[in-house]
């Protein structure tokens, strides 16, 4: 007898790593911020002081004439009022200012950043650039009082702004003091800022991604935009703050809908992030404020829709949710401010981009968001090693959920027949023309609700996208979803000239028959002969006869009636990733001539039939005589490697050679029956030094 066993290996110490700062903003509501003796400048300036080797002549000092005002604050405070007393020159000047704290400070897990206000006089001197010099906080360390410089700022408006930067990790457990630095190159005469609000933030894992500190109210603002295929948005500045700063904002998202209790609708916005980060390695949540201004409309059932953040991830700009108590997204029912921490998904390594969506069925009109403090969260733990499971191999065709983006479809579809393009088309044929789709597993419906399978029926020459139902602007849908103890059930949707939009297929675009089944496994089909169709269920129900209408029927004449079909299946659900159905058969017929069939004996499909439209590993085709197994393992797993030994005291182990595929939050990769030839076999994950 065999014996299989499967292990994981952890081998090296981890690689620390610097984070650097990602933008600039006042920090998150929930954070908190700690001023340090007389840092709001109430009442005068003590202990700043010029640091005379830096241009000469410079000051600080109070200034009771200006002040950066705060919700709740003092209403006579001032500000600190540094003058660089910088002349006309080609060459770099610097005037520096610094404060000492009262006793020195450990920085290390206790302040992420230090924040605050600055304005620049109207009397300072611009460059020839038209700025007003680089801007730099410096972290005084140690007895000899060493320079730890944080992310600068070049100063370009005059008004008040709000200014964060970023702590390092490492090598600031003994802060002395703090200063402050400009200096530029050809610096025209000198430069009066105002500094305001000082402040050390006490939330110290959060990484500041941005706060929207700058803006003109009502204006777009750089770095968001509407995603046009969705229903009508604007992104601008609103000066409405969390903290009730005047020198910090929000962006206010509207969401343009229209008053459609029978249809769903989505308007979504997308921002840059200022560099690609590995979010799952670094991070562990996705921070922001939101609230749903007064002027909202609600749906009947009191909330304000479905609120996503979505990662985009990699090249392909995949969607990976976040999950905010398990939940993909979040219902609001108030028009409070709701501080948001969004688990980061393992999947999510290349993010360039948060996508921010309202989306639901019976939304009666705009929705208008104000979203603030946006943060990542530090990881400050390893992640655990990967996990390793050995399952057998299901032979036969699979069709498995392997895209990162939870709507992704997976499908193969009909090769474009050359000699009779209307090969396949049911619109104008003399007899009825079937469709059918033998499924010989499915997902269960109560661990993996809204798993789908479909059909759809697809007029004219469409593109390689995997979403026709989406890009297409006509098509037939077999919608096919589990219910509970193995039922089944499908749904008939249609759309007719609606390229790049689903409503139709969701809310109008009537009828929406229904044809239930005793069970999901079995074949299902659908039937159609010019306008009327027929669906069919494993257990031999067949629905009313569906007639589309003779308006709908031409839309499917449009490119000479030809017509492709696809077969295939799509997530639904964080839950569902990796899911998959097996299929045992596909058969096209016109009456009893048989068009098309395949049982899908051989190791690959037959590219005379099919075209495969689907992410990497989602179509899985397995002959019996290859059917090993299947080994998973979690994610991350960044430079593991499956090796393989034929006992547990081996010579050495061998690499197993294997490409894997992502599948769901986890790494899969189908072994043949030879890896597991002998009378013991080890498999393991291992982590080289």
């Amino acid at each position: 007898m065999k014996n299989f066993s499967a292990s994981c290996r952890r081998v090296g110490g981890l690689r620390s790593v610097l984070l650097a700062a990602l933008g600039m903003g006042i920090l998150p509501a929930q954070a908190g911020d700690t001023l340090f003796t007389n840092s709001a400048f109430d009442a005068d300036a003590a202990g700043w002081y010029w640091e005379n080797w830096s241009a000469a002549g410079s000051t600080a000092e109070f200034d009771g004439t200006r002040n950066s005002p705060v919700s709740g604050g003092s209403a006579t405070s001032g500000s600190l009022r540094l003058t660089s007393a910088f002349n006309a020159a080609e060459g770099y000047q610097q005037a520096v200012f610094t404060i000492p704290l009262p006793a020195p400070e450990n920085f290390i897990g206790s302040i992420g950043a230090v924040t605050f206000d600055v304005k620049v006089d109207e009397s300072s001197t611009q460059r020839l650039d038209g700025d007003y010099g680089w801007l730099e906080v410096i972290l005084r360390q140690g007895g000899s009082w060493d320079w730890v410089g944080l992310p600068g700022t070049r100063l370009i408006e005059s008004g008040w702004r709000r200014v964060t930067f970023q702590v390092p990790k490492d090598g600031v457990d003994s802060i002395r003091a703090l200063t402050f630095k400009l200096g530029e190159n050809a610096l025209q005469g000198p430069v009066t800022l105002n500094i305001d609000n000082i402040a050390f933030t006490t939330h110290p894992e959060d990484v500041v991604i941005s706060h929207i500190d700058n803006g003109v109210p009502g204006e777009p603002l750089e770095g968001w935009i509407w995603e046009s295929w969705s229903a009508a948005g604007t992104a601008t500045f609103d000066p409405a703050d969390t903290r009730g700063r005047s020198t910090s904002g929000t962006v206010r998202l509207e969401h343009q809908f229209t008053e459609l209790p029978n249809s769903y609708q989505q308007s979504v916005f997308t921002f840059a992030l200022p560099a690609e980060v590995n979010a799952a390695q670094d991070f562990v949540t996705v921070n922001l404020d939101v609230r749903v201004d007064p002027a909202s409309v609600k749906r009947a059932s009191g909330d304000y829709g479905f609120f996503e953040v979505i990662l985009r991830n990699g090249t392909g700009w995949d969607w990976i949710s976040t999950q905010n108590n398990g939940s993909s997204g979040t219902r609001i029912s108030d028009n409070d401010w709701h501080h948001l921490e969004l688990t980061i998904n393992p999947l999510a390594s290349q993010v360039h981009r948060l996508t921010f969506k309202v989306g639901d069925n019976a939304l009666l009109g705009p929705v208008i968001l104000n979203v603030d403090n946006l943060s990542f969260t530090r990881a400050t733990a390893a992640p655990p090693p990967p996990t390793l499971a050995l399952t057998p191999a299901r032979s036969g065709l699979s069709l498995v959920t392997t895209s990162t983006d939870i709507y992704g479809r997976h499908n193969i579809y009909t090769a474009d027949p050359g000699g009779d393009p209307t090969k396949y088309s049911f619109i104008d044929s003399s007899e009825p023309v079937s469709y059918s789709f033998t499924i010989s597993s499915f997902p269960d419906a109560t661990a993996h609700p809204g798993f789908q399978g479909h059909i759809f029926l697809v007029p004219g020459t469409p593109g390689s996208e995997t979403s026709p139902d989406w890009n297409q602007p006509t098509l037939i849908f077999m919608d096919i979803k589990a219910g509970t103890g193995g039922t089944g059930n499908a749904t008939f949707r249609i759309k007719t000239d609606q390229a790049g939009g689903n409503s139709e297929l969701y809310g109008g675009g009537e009828p929406h028959t229904v044809v239930n089944s005793a069970t999901i496994v079995g074949t299902w089909t659908i039937t159609g002969k010019g306008s009327v169709l027929t669906m069919t269920a494993p257990d031999g129900t067949v629905s009313d006869p569906i007639d589309i209408g003779a308006e709908a029927a031409a839309f499917f004449r449009e490119g000479g009636s030809t017509l492709r079909v696809y077969f295939g299946a799509q997530a639904n659900g964080d839950a569902n990733r990796g899911q998959g159905i097996g299929v045992g058969s596909i058969q096209i017929k016109r009456g009893t001539e048989v068009l098309l069939a395949d049982t899908f004996p051989g190791s690959e499909l037959n590219e005379e039939l099919w075209v495969i439209n689907a992410a990497a590993g989602a179509v899985q085709l397995i002959p019996p005589v290859e059917a090993g197994y299947v080994a998973r393992w979690t994610i991350p797993d960044a430079g593991f490697r499956l090796e393989r030994a034929g006992s547990l005291r081996p010579t050495s182990w061998t690499v197993v050679d294997s490409t894997p595929v992502t599948v769901g939050q986890t790494r899969q990769v189908i072994l043949p029956p030879t890896v597991f030839e002998g009378t013991e076999v080890y498999l393991r994950l291992n982590k080289p030094e």
